[in-house]
């Protein structure tokens, strides 16, 4: 399949430390990946500097907040259980800080890539909640325990962001741009930049109004 590259639009991107500006190539055409589930894999434990420096991050009251509204979100739009869609978020909120990242962008891209499945596995092998391919990031992936680590919720979405992080970066902030190299579709036409920020623009509206 061939694609092409469209017309500009802006985005402004909430970040902690201020605004970034990104651009965006609107796609002409849709291309979807849909993960299946491996439910017989169990998360690997032997590594915890992660979860542990998960829980260093402190939730300030109005992050509590957010837990709730965007949980309750996804508990009823995804059929996600309460324990599970809190403990996402939580690590959504907690990896946001950590990045300097909308914790609304990286639920977006969770709900995208595996619809909140964390033993999720694509056709071409990628992993958990936020679709992490062991194969294009070994180094990532073997600071947390190797890629069966990428079943583990707080693993998957410490190392998914820190992925995107640093297509932010090499992409000067054209957030459409990272969302394609974080999908594997950079150079392609393809619907998932859109998806993940129609997605990422209602949970913003989610934290906002409840």
């Amino acid at each position: 399949m061939e694609f092409t590259e469209c017309v500009k639009e802006r985005l402004t991107l909430t970040l902690k430390s201020g605004l970034l500006c990104v651009a965006f190539l609107v796609p002409a055409a849709a291309l979807a990946q849909s993960p299946e589930t491996i439910r017989g894999e169990e998360p690997n434990s032997t590594i915890v500097a992660i979860n542990s420096d998960a829980d260093a991050v402190e939730l300030k009251p109005a992050d509590q907040r957010k837990v709730t509204r965007l949980s309750n979100h996804i508990q009823s739009k995804y059929q996600v259980p309460e324990a599970k869609a809190r403990r996402i978020v939580r690590e959504a909120i907690r990896n946001g800080k950590r990045h300097d990242m909308d914790p609304e962008l990286i639920l977006a891209i969770i709900a995208v890539e595996s619809t909140f499945r964390e033993h999720a596995v694509s056709r071409v092998g990628a992993r958990g909640l936020m679709q992490v391919m062991p194969g294009s990031h070994r180094n990532k992936v073997r600071k947390i325990g190797g890629a069966r680590a990428l079943f583990d919720p707080a693993k998957n979405i410490h190392t998914g962001s820190q992925i995107l992080v640093e297509y932010l970066t090499d992409h000067s902030g054209n957030l459409r741009r990272a969302l394609l190299n974080y999908n594997g579709s950079l150079g392609t036409r393809s619907s998932f930049p859109d998806k993940v920020i129609r997605i990422y623009r209602g949970l913003q509206r989610v934290t906002v109004e409840g």
